[in-house]
């Protein structure tokens, strides 16, 4: 199948050994010239793209400038040929070159111009977003303990409007209620501020976890929020990997269940899970050989934050702890 791929580009390539054995350089030239303007342009026009899959366009442009290449040459010919036929069929071929520089520099300019527009729209959205955050931190300074119901009213006032709900969402004083029905919505990103609330609810996380049609966009907030139920920590933690990095979340949650945490510990070589740990207000004391063992089998093991806090730690609140450790060790 591959070799099939491969064949009209091979084709070409072995023409032009065979041309230049011959010593024909006629034509070469403005072969080689339109061949890498096509190549160029395309790679152009495919970098343009932002999507994550964006670079799959790379894979058929070599196969549109051994075409072009090929075109150009043939094209060349054709066009210095004193017989009108040739003439015409040069002229096509150039034509046909040009077309297809053309439709590349097309896709390229929509393309560019389909980012702009996006990029526009986005920054329209955040000034609008960051306008009504500033309503809402006015009306809640002219009514001073009442916080949770003007964002209740604010929340009935706006109902369906997305640059008023996602500042809504940011607020801390949001009454749960409330958090829970803007919650009820097809609205991945609105769903998402959701459950990044600190009072969103166990029920409100699980519901999202079991129900979402893209649970995987959620995992992530799911293994870091407080309020995550245990078992359901427990049932994302062992199931399979779909995003990367998940363990820095699990590592940052303090709610994180025991037998995770050190099972997390015990086989991680990421920094970052180990700065989770020594970041969480209330580490169990008795992991802090397992700490220091997971730091030295780590890719960063002079990684300074995680050796100030292993050290604040060792002398500090975990003293004791430490200096039992030792003497276990010395013993």
């Amino acid at each position: 199948m591959l070799f099939l791929v491969l064949i009209p580009i091979l084709l070409p390539l072995l023409g032009l050994v065979w041309l230049l054995r011959r010593r024909r350089y006629r034509g070469l030239s403005e072969g080689a010239l339109l061949g890498l303007l096509v190549l160029g342009v395309g790679v152009w026009a495919v970098f343009q793209s932002r999507s994550s899959t964006g670079a799959l366009g790379l894979l058929p442009l070599p196969l549109y400038a051994s075409l072009a290449g090929t075109l150009g040459w043939a094209g060349s010919l054709g066009w210095h040929s004193p017989q009108r036929l040739r003439r015409g069929l040069g002229t096509l071929a150039l034509g046909a070159v040009l077309l297809l520089l053309g439709l590349l520099l097309a896709d390229g300019l929509h393309t560019r111009a389909r980012n702009q527009e996006s990029d526009a729209q986005m920054a329209a959205q955040r000034a609008e977003i960051e306008a009504h955050r500033a309503a809402i931190r006015a009306q809640l300074a002219r009514h001073p303990g009442e916080e949770g119901a003007q964002l209740d009213a604010l929340s009935h006032q706006h109902a369906g409007q997305r640059t008023w709900l996602l500042p809504l969402l940011e607020q801390p004083e949001l009454p749960q209620a409330t958090l829970e029905r803007l919650a009820k919505t097809e609205d991945a990103g609105l769903l998402l501020a959701a459950i990044r609330h600190p009072r969103a609810p166990a029920t409100l996380l699980e519901r999202v976890y079991r129900e979402s049609h893209l649970p995987d966009y959620f995992f992530s907030d799911l293994a870091r929020h407080p309020n995550t139920p245990p078992a359901l920590l427990r049932e994302l933690y062992h199931r399979p990997r779909s995003i990367m990095h998940l363990d820095r979340q699990f590592a940052a949650n303090p709610a994180l269940p025991a037998e995770l945490r050190r099972e997390l510990l015990a086989q991680t070589r990421d920094v970052y899970v180990l700065q989770g740990l020594l970041g969480l207000p209330e580490l169990d004391c008795s992991l802090l050989p397992a700490l220091r063992q997971a730091l030295a089998r780590s890719e960063r093991p002079d990684d300074e934050y995680s050796q100030r806090q292993l050290q604040a730690l060792g002398a500090g609140r975990c003293a004791a702890a430490a200096a039992g450790a030792a003497q276990l060790a010395g013993g």
